[in-house]
């Protein structure tokens, strides 16, 4: 029987690890933001504002992920990420006032930035030639599958025991999956006298020219467009995905209810994730996220009849949300690759991804605000609706201009 190679053991402690540095400081926390609203008493915009600190502190920990990563090895440096997750937890079940939330909002925003999509992605590439983007779609996968276990379980921790009771167990959770992690990865395959899964890759005969040696870029006019569509996307993602609780639970509906959405979002993004990628291979970048776009657009404007409290629309709801919402996280390198040469395309993608953060950053207040001054969350979606609908159109718009250049 043929041995398995020790990289999807790394594989596997990858998925674990999106699934506590995006799944639980992410989506599981949204969970917690209706009962922190009603037992502490805080503002919307104050319980808003906890999302907000998260994501400034991301986004200010990818900016200096380059220098975080020359300092500690990738085992290591992704093991203290971890960690601050399961430290933010235990300050969530300890906290009585608000300074004592905000600052395990920021530990968390520690987890996310340091340990999220850039460190796995090194790690595949160092430990697979052959099915590295099954081993990337399998990591990535963690972060939905987060979605799907735990607003249920959460749900009936908080109402059958207490809220700080389920901070503190699944603070112990994190505990010992970043030990599990820690146990299994290893930086490189060098430090196991391993070989890349696949073999070590092959150096390319210089002596052939290269298929396509045209460079291209994107113009000061697509930068505009596609800073605009990077930023919508970055708040549709974060902010509008973490406020979905809110919305529903604000509209009246169950508790139980409101967890069987949010899982069922997450069942529906883990199946987006790879529906998206095979389509955007048959049809090409341009014309899948349009048509993904336009589900997801279908989603949010949905999402703005919720005061009707109907399930059938929730259905339609998760089903719309939970295939579109993979175009906000993947779409940006797929975006990247097409728009620009290969020697551009490092550079493209990190800009992408800053200007992503940013998004998340700039509009993780705005449906708090919103809520206070407006009575609801509902036109916060309404916003979500218009940007995103602007998004595909500058999208368009830059694809277009693309084959342009291109040819």
């Amino acid at each position: 029987m043929r041995k398995m190679h020790y990289g999807w053991a790394v594989c596997l402690a990858g998925t674990l690890l999106l699934f506590i540095t995006m799944g639980t400081v992410s989506n599981g926390f949204s969970i917690y933001l209706p009962y922190i609203l009603e037992q502490h008493g805080f503002t919307n915009s104050q319980t808003s504002f906890l999302v907000t600190l998260r994501c400034l502190v991301s986004f200010l920990a990818m900016l200096g992920i380059g220098v975080y990563y020359q300092k500690v090895s990738i085992r290591m440096g992704t093991g203290i990420a971890a960690a601050c997750a399961g430290a933010a937890y235990w300050l969530y079940s300890a906290a009585e006032t608000y300074p004592v939330f905000c600052l395990g909002a920021a530990l968390s925003g520690f987890s996310y930035g340091l340990g999220s999509m850039i460190p796995v992605s090194i790690l595949m590439n160092r430990w697979f030639v052959r099915r590295k983007a099954l081993a990337l779609s399998i990591c990535a996968s963690g972060s939905s599958i987060a979605t799907i276990l735990l607003p249920p379980i959460t749900t009936a921790m908080v109402e059958g025991l207490s809220m700080e009771t389920a901070f503190r167990i699944e603070s112990i959770a994190i505990f010992i999956l970043t030990g599990a992690i820690l146990l299994v990865l290893r930086s490189s395959p060098a430090e196991m006298g391993l070989e890349p899964y696949g073999g070590r890759p092959e150096v390319p005969d210089q002596s052939e020219p290269k298929k396509d040696q045209r460079s291209f870029a994107l113009t000061p006019q697509m930068w505009a467009l596609m800073a605009a569509v990077s930023l919508f996307m970055g708040a549709l993602a974060n902010p509008g995905f973490s406020h979905l609780t809110v919305l529903f639970t604000s509209e009246g509906f169950d508790s139980g209810v409101v967890a069987a959405i949010m899982s069922g979002t997450g069942v529906m993004t883990t199946l987006g994730k790879i529906l998206y990628g095979a389509v955007t291979d048959r049809v090409g970048g341009c014309r899948s996220s349009l048509l993904f776009g336009g589900l997801l657009l279908g989603g949010h404007l949905l999402c703005c009849l919720a005061f009707l409290q109907s399930i059938p629309l929730c259905l339609a709801t998760v089903l719309l949300l939970g295939v579109g919402y993979p175009i906000a996280t993947i779409g940006p390198s797929v975006w990247a690759g097409d728009m620009c040469s290969q020697d551009h395309y490092p550079k493209t993608l990190r800009r992408f991804q800053v200007i992503y953060a940013g998004g998340a950053l700039a509009f993780s207040s705005v449906p708090g605000i919103l809520a206070d001054h407006l009575g609801g969350y509902i036109p916060a979606y309404i916003l979500f609706s218009l940007l995103l609908a602007l998004a595909l159109c500058f999208l368009a718009v830059s694809y277009r201009r693309t084959r342009h250049m291109a040819h």
